[in-house]
C-alpha cells in the first residue's frame, strides 16, 4: 500500500507541474489568432502613446510662453526651470529624436525671424518667445550640446547657449566669450547671462570663477569698443560678473 501510495503521489505531483504549462499552451493554440493581432497591435498603440507625449510636450511649451510674465532681463525663471525637469522626466516616453526635431525647428524660426522682422521691441520679444522654449528642452538634449555649439546657424548657436544657461556646470567660457565676436547682441546677451549664471552655482571653483570673470572682462571691453550705442543691458551683466 505504501509503495501505491508514493506512485499516486508522485502522478499527481507530475500532473500539477504540467497542468499550468499545458493549460498555456492550448490556452495560446486556440486564442493565437486573437493573440497574433493583439501583438501587431503593440507598436501602433506605442506610436499613439510617444504621439500623445510630444504633442503634451509642445502644448507645454506653449502654455509656458503664454504664462510667463514679460521680463526685460529675459533670466531663467523657475518656471521655466520646472518645465524642463518635466520634460526631462517625460523623454524616456518621448525620446531625443522628437525633441531634436522641435529643438531643430525653434533654431530655424529663430533665424527666419532674425531674416524677416525688423530690429526692435517685437523681434525681440518673438526671439525671447523661441528661447524660452529652448531652455526648456535643454536639459532632455544637454548631450548633443556640441552639435549646436559647432553649428553655422545663429539659431542653433543660441540652443547651445540656452543649454549652457540651464546647466552652468557645461557652459564653455571660451565659446561664450566667442559670441561676443561673432554673433548678433541678442545672443552674446544672453551669453552674458550664461557666464553670469556659472558664477551664481553654488559648487564653482575658485579657478572656474576666476576664467569666468576674465572671459567677462574682455566680452566689456569689446562690447564697449563697437561703433555706435553699446547695448547697456549686456554692460550691465558684464559688469556685475567683472566686479
Amino acid at each position: 500500500m505504501d509503495s501505491w501510495a508514493k506512485l499516486l503521489t508522485a502522478v499527481a505531483a507530475v500532473l500539477s507541474a504540467v497542468a499550468w504549462p499545458l493549460a498555456l499552451f492550448l490556452t495560446a493554440f486556440l486564442f493565437r489568432k486573437a493573440l497574433r493581432s493583439a501583438i501587431e497591435r503593440i507598436p501602433s498603440m506605442l506610436d499613439r502613446v510617444k504621439t500623445a507625449s510630444v504633442a503634451g510636450m509642445k502644448v507645454e511649451l506653449e502654455r509656458l510662453v503664454a504664462a510667463e510674465k514679460e521680463d526685460k532681463a529675459g533670466k531663467v525663471t523657475p518656471n521655466q526651470k520646472e518645465v524642463a525637469a518635466r520634460i526631462a522626466f517625460e523623454k524616456s516616453d518621448i525620446g531625443s529624436q522628437p525633441l531634436l526635431n522641435e529643438l531643430d525647428r525653434l533654431c530655424l524660426e529663430f533665424d527666419h525671424l532674425r531674416r524677416t522682422l525688423p530690429s526692435g521691441a517685437i523681434r525681440t520679444r518673438a526671439m525671447t518667445r523661441i528661447l524660452v522654449q529652448m531652455r526648456s528642452l535643454s536639459l532632455s538634449l544637454i548631450e548633443f550640446l556640441d552639435a549646436y555649439k559647432g553649428s553655422g546657424s545663429q539659431g542653433s548657436r543660441l540652443a547651445a547657449v540656452a543649454m549652457m544657461q540651464m546647466v552652468p556646470a557645461s557652459a564653455d567660457v571660451d565659446w561664450l566669450e566667442g559670441r561676443f565676436r561673432s554673433d548678433p547682441p541678442f545672443i552674446f546677451y544672453h551669453a552674458a547671462l550664461a557666464l553670469q549664471n556659472i558664477l551664481d552655482s553654488p559648487d564653482v571653483s575658485d579657478r572656474r570663477l576666476q576664467e569666468t570673470r576674465e572671459a567677462a572682462r574682455r566680452a566689456l571691453e569689446r562690447v564697449k569698443s563697437f561703433s555706435g550705442t553699446p547695448d547697456h543691458s549686456t554692460i550691465e551683466v558684464l559688469e556685475s560678473i567683472v566686479g
